[in-house]
């Protein structure tokens, strides 16, 4: 799903870059003004930020699906599979943070481009995850470290 996103994201760009008015039409004002305003390089980042956080989020998905594969495996407990976990934290955080300044970024260039707050705005649900997420890679980094203590053992 996320793809479609990219994929409308990146179609938008070219139709408005050709053909503004939908672009004035959305936001209401003149094409003095919008210069005035600079609208176009203002939506133009603003859908770079949307490509961006699919992106991210492409990626996270990827080390999901990594994750949960390995993990089927029956190794439950070993470095790699901590070390994907820190880096999905990290990649959630990222895209909470960019989430953040793509709502900003679209409440300062007014209500006609609400439209462009994916869930924009701190996410308690979100945070949480990326705790969450770094608790467990510590987890699974110290049940490694276990489970090399126990074969060493044996």
């Amino acid at each position: 799903m996320c793809w479609l996103g990219i994929l409308a994201a990146l179609c938008a760009f070219p139709i408005v870059y050709f053909d503004r008015s939908w672009l004035l039409q959305a936001a209401g004002v003149s094409a003095e003004q919008a210069q005035q305003q600079w609208l176009f390089p203002h939506f133009s980042l603003g859908l770079f930020g949307i490509v961006v956080l699919l992106s991210i989020g492409l990626v996270f998905l990827r080390h999901l699906q990594r994750f949960v594969r390995a993990v089927r495996g029956g190794h439950l407990f070993a470095h790699g599979h901590a070390l994907r976990l820190r880096r999905m934290a990290w990649l959630m955080l990222a895209m909470e943070l960019l989430s953040i300044a793509i709502g900003l970024h679209a409440s300062w260039m007014g209500p006609a481009f609400a439209w462009m707050e994916v869930g924009g705005g701190m996410s308690i649900t979100g945070l949480i995850a990326v705790l969450m997420l770094f608790v467990m890679a510590r987890v699974f980094e110290a049940g490694a470290a276990m489970r090399e203590d126990l074969d060493g053992v044996v």
